[in-house]
């Protein structure tokens, strides 16, 4: 509980005091939630229990608050965890690692998967937390549809996020077109 108690407290120097704590059913991981504050415009979503599988904890954005983003998350999350299980040697989440939601990220929405990526709207030295002992990595998860999951499985990240770049992907509309 201390390593929680102390990612807790790093999130909150960099989100904002003001936090939320919230459990789902599907998956045993606690789930920060930060609304947005003056210097960030959007809500913040992060798990605080996955470094136990794998020393990395996921993020999240969303313009307004969805409470299926907790859901969502925790379904990663258990994902996340089941991977870490299959291995002997301790899982590390990975860039590029693409997860299936079960259901789309809204109601509406096309968005049913999410791709793994480094924490970029994060200033610098946020991503990794050390207490000394343990290192955690953030590491953010982006809203994609099927036929962009299946690009990046076949091209790479890289060229994923080039085509978001030149399509001008706004990555926290959840109600976008998919770029393909």
């Amino acid at each position: 509980m201390i390593v929680v108690k102390q990612l807790l407290e790093h999130c909150s120097r960099a989100f904002g005091s003001r936090v939320e704590l919230y459990q789902s059913d599907e998956a045993d991981v606690l789930i920060a939630v930060f609304p947005p504050t003056r210097r960030r415009g959007w809500w913040t979503y992060v798990t605080l229990e996955l470094f136990r599988a794998g020393s990395t904890e996921c993020l999240m954005y969303s313009y307004k608050f969805e409470r299926e983003m907790i859901t969502l998350l925790a379904r990663v999350a258990a994902q996340v965890m089941r991977k870490g299980e299959q291995q002997q040697l301790r899982y590390r989440l990975a860039p590029g690692e693409v997860f299936f939601l079960e259901s789309s990220i809204l109601e509406a929405s096309s968005l049913d998967f999410v791709i793994a990526t480094p924490a970029d709207y994060e200033e610098d030295g946020f991503d990794y937390f050390t207490n000394g002992t343990e290192v955690v990595r953030f590491i953010m998860l982006h809203a994609i549809a099927r036929s962009e999951a299946a690009f990046a499985q076949n091209h790479g990240l890289d060229a994923l996020e080039e085509l978001f770049a030149s399509a001008d992907v706004d990555s926290l509309d959840f109600m976008r077109t998919p770029a393909i």
